[in-house]
């Protein structure tokens, strides 16, 4: 079932895998899906899976909360670097931010794990990006 929801004043419709709304459900403490638009080397769009962020987070469903954040690695171009923590360093765009926030998210849950994918659909978000 999609949900909507108002991500920095831009409507994300978002939907989940029946195995994320059971895994999501079974918790005993929320899970945030942190959306990351990453600026380096190369763009690339990124939804990692934390129970604490430093990051304004919007409620989905009870047991799920999201934010976006506009990042840069200038110290490194390795993608399983960033993956694994490597340092953001501040981002001149941030105030902007809103422009690139995605238009759909998609979270699933296989393997003991939570993965996610985004997508822009709308025309202006494609040529920000």
């Amino acid at each position: 079932m999609p949900h909507l929801v108002s991500l920095l004043d831009k409507t994300i419709k978002i939907e989940l895998s029946r195995a994320a709304e059971r895994a999501i459900s079974a918790r005993d403490t929320p899970i945030i899906a942190e959306l990351n638009l990453v600026f380096g080397c190369l763009v690339i769009k990124r939804v990692w899976f934390r129970e604490q962020i430093d990051c304004a987070t919007v409620s989905v469903i009870p047991g799920l909360e999201i934010c976006f954040n506009v990042v840069r690695y200038a110290k490194t171009c390795r993608i399983a670097d960033i993956d694994n923590g490597a340092e953001a360093e501040d981002f001149p765009i941030v105030k902007e931010k809103k422009t690139f926030v995605p238009d759909q998210l998609f979270i699933d849950y296989k393997k003991g794990n939570f993965s996610g994918s985004y997508t822009y659909l709308n025309s202006a978000s494609q040529t920000a990006v």
